[in-house]
């Protein structure tokens, strides 16, 4: 298979494709390999090889992503719920009322990493810790993100009153290596856990602290959730936001029948996805009934 716009190619075959006409073409805004949302593209695409024809584009994340979507480079998008709602709400880009759901999809936990806090003990006998154990602790510090994860950094310093400094990388390597460096005293992510990149973090550097932020003042479309990464912190508190599969409000015969299948077979084919070894465990959280934007039908 052949590189586009140098992203991996996911190409779902189409049944009875040497009698048909020429397909319909329809690219796909992920997040980078090894996200959830790539990984569950890819799952859709062993389940479903007759419902369409699709190909898969890697990005730095839901911005990235919605961005390619509303400037008609790609047809569908992965996207944080957050990220869209703050373009329409806040940004008030009137491209938003265009979009719809085509499937929405599981919610992602905002993983908070810190630098491992150090205790020390005083000639007393006190214990003390140098460093951030949870969100609160980041007043007049700084935060590292990047990709809807600025976002989602945003609204909690403005739900929360935590006067944090935001700085945005380019990807997640860049992020990390400056948590690494000290240029950052924290880096948020929203992803779905487990995830890989999180586990092969050394315990020894680096620790999951709780978002000690009040959940009346968080809108109601984060909810409440838990990290369970044994090595960095078990049972961290936290909140997740949905991710949802988004696409354009078509109206031509041949996208609105690709994208309509496509939907079709998914929603079909939930317990396969949810049972099948080796998908990734994201899919036993999804119903394809929980969503805050209008539906593609």
């Amino acid at each position: 298979m052949k590189n586009l716009h140098s992203a991996v190619i996911v190409i779902l075959s189409v049944g009875g494709l040497a009698s048909a006409a020429t397909p319909v073409f329809l690219d796909v805004a992920t997040s980078p390999k090894g996200s959830t949302a790539s990984d569950m593209f890819g799952d859709i695409g062993k389940v479903c090889t007759n419902a369409s024809f699709l190909r898969q584009r890697q990005t730095s994340g839901s911005e990235e992503s919605l961005d390619l979507l509303m400037n008609n480079r790609v047809s569908l998008a992965f996207v944080q719920l957050d990220v869209l709602k703050a373009r329409d709400q806040i940004d008030h880009d009137p491209r938003t009322k265009e979009l719809r759901t085509l499937l929405p999809l599981n919610f992602d936990e905002i993983h908070l990493l810190t630098r491992q806090p150090v205790m020390k003990k005083n000639v007393f006998g006190k214990t003390t810790v140098t460093g951030i154990t949870k969100f609160s602790d980041l007043k007049g510090k700084k935060l590292g993100s990047w990709g809807g994860s600025v976002v989602t950094s945003n609204v909690l310093k403005a739900k929360s009153g935590v006067a944090v400094n935001i700085l945005e990388f380019k990807g997640r390597d860049d992020t990390l290596a400056a948590l690494a460096a000290g240029q950052v005293d924290a880096v948020l992510s929203v992803v779905g856990q487990p995830a890989d990149w999180v586990r092969a973090l050394d315990a020894t550097k680096y620790a999951l602290v709780p978002l000690d932020v009040p959940e009346a003042s968080l809108n109601g479309f984060y909810r409440p959730a838990t990290l369970r990464y044994p090595q960095l912190g078990s049972g961290v508190g936290t909140y997740a936001v949905q991710r949802i599969l988004v696409t354009r409000d078509f109206k031509t015969p041949e996208r609105r029948a690709a994208l309509l299948n496509y939907q079709k077979c998914a929603l079909s084919k939930l317990t396969e996805l949810q049972e099948t070894q080796g998908f990734h465990p994201k899919w036993n959280e999804v119903t394809f009934k929980e969503q805050d934007w209008p539906w593609f039908k």
